[in-house]
């Protein structure tokens, strides 16, 4: 891998090594999510879609190029990405796959890998790279540190180790494998997950429950569970059906799961708690390490209340919140909190905001953003000390004493008639961010021994 990382770095210090990226689809959230990235790290991006008007509109926002002709597209790039709804990858892979020219690289963002990588190889010219990726996360995000993609390459070469590069080099997790290993262990961490979730949901609306009202009577396990069932069923449905559709293992899933559902409901019919009790205490053996599982979803659990403590306890006091899908960040005094809603107030205008959006920042990450956003306040001091006294010394003790303080130093030292004998006056400069900042100053000059002028 670190030979990967090398190569997308040499190719980044010389702007021709960098590919030519043309994304088939790239209009949409997903797409774009792609394009703006690679366009930042100095690729050369083009991206197409059906719609001139939307096309040339999410190019111009990017700052890339727009085409409505994917197949020209296609033979102009060193890269081909398909990045459409997964029923249409196959039918658009024929569409371009013939025309990407050889030592070209043909890619698909889709989240099966049997179909598309099948369609990739039986369609590409030989020469042509053929790899297959699978990027486990939405378009929601504002970065891929810590992401993970899947790789199921067929054909290798420079641009599929450029793209191993560029992934590492962006700190994403990446993992290789296999487009049947792939569509099998997704059936389950997909497949099962969202039909399973759906199922709940489904299952909740036919008996008629108010979600809301079942919440006022919520363990935190359950809580959890619908925020994550909420998260499943408030996406794009056509999305999900789709990745049931074409995971060709996905059918074995859920024959099994409706058999075990049988299964369970015919024990619990029966009022067979010692066949409960096997299947559960079996169940559990599958987890190798069920402390860890129980730590995490205990963190889980206390985030759910540790940040409503923290925002309850700043009320009055000036906080950061960053939201975690725009990235936009919210500076202003807290008003009120309550589990749903915070209200922030800045220079007189009031902002609500859903606890569920944001995250709140910790007091260095706030004071950098203020630094970095609003800039900083220059302040100077003028007070008489003994001669003895070291300037240079209580400024740096002063910067040191508080962390909104950014700097001190000292700007002048003077003796003349009208400073007393034995004494001198000393100015200090302090750049600060808070107004606060001001009377904390004057309060340790003044407990030092210090007489303003």
């Amino acid at each position: 891998m670190a030979g990967d990382i090398n190569l997308f770095r040499e190719a980044m210090k010389n702007s021709d090594e960098m590919p030519r990226i043309a994304i088939i689809g790239g209009t949409g959230e997903f797409g774009r999510l792609f394009a703006k990235v690679f366009k930042e790290s100095g690729c050369r991006v083009v991206v197409t879609g059906r719609s001139v008007v939307k096309g040339e509109r999410a190019a111009q926002s990017i700052g890339v190029e727009f085409s409505n002709d994917n197949v020209k597209a296609a033979k102009d790039a060193d890269i081909t990405i398909v990045c459409v709804p997964i029923e249409s990858t196959v039918e658009v892979i024929e569409e371009v796959a013939p025309h990407i020219r050889p030592g070209g690289l043909l890619m698909d963002f889709t989240s099966v890998k049997v179909e598309p990588v099948q369609a990739m190889t039986e369609h590409a010219p030989e020469g042509v790279e053929v790899l297959g990726a699978h990027p486990m996360f939405g378009p929601r995000v504002t970065g891929l540190e810590g992401q993970i993609i899947i790789f199921t390459p067929v054909r290798g070469g420079r641009w599929t180790d450029f793209l191993k590069g560029f992934f590492k080099e962006h700190r994403a997790r990446l993992f290789i494998s296999t487009p049947e290993e792939h569509d099998k262990v997704m059936a389950v961490v997909q497949g099962l997950t969202h039909f399973a979730y759906i199922t709940t949901a489904s299952t909740i609306r036919r008996l008629g429950q108010d979600v809301e009202e079942s919440r006022r009577f919520a363990s935190p396990v359950y809580e959890l569970m619908l925020d994550f069932i909420a998260r499943i069923v408030g996406q794009n449905p056509r999305l999900y059906a789709q990745i049931q559709i074409h995971n060709p293992f996905v059918s074995e899933v859920h024959e099994t799961f409706i058999r075990e559902a049988e299964a369970l409901k015919s024990i619990v019919a029966c009022k067979d708690a010692g066949g409960f009790v096997k299947t559960m205490t079996e169940s559990a053996r599958i987890f190798k390490d069920v402390d860890s599982s129980m730590g995490k979803s205990d963190k889980a659990i206390s985030a759910l209340t540790q940040e409503l403590k923290r925002l309850k306890e700043s009320v009055g006091c000036e906080v950061a919140l960053r939201h975690i899908y725009s990235g936009a960040v919210h500076l202003g005094r807290v008003v009120s909190v309550d589990p749903e809603i915070v209200v922030l107030e800045c220079q007189g205008k009031k902002t609500r905001l859903k606890l569920s959006n944001i995250e709140l920042l910790d007091d260095e990450t706030r004071l950098g953003w203020k630094k970095g956003h609003l800039g900083v306040r220059q302040m100077d001091f003028s007070y008489v000390f003994p001669v003895d006294v070291d300037e240079d010394f209580l400024a740096e003790f002063i910067s040191n004493s508080r962390g909104t303080i950014v700097s001190g130093r000292v700007v002048d030292v003077f003796r003349g008639d009208q400073i007393p004998v034995g004494c001198k006056s000393i100015t200090l400069r302090f750049e600060t961010l808070e107004s606060g900042d001001a009377d904390f100053i004057k309060r340790v000059l003044s407990g030092l021994g210090g007489k303003m002028r």
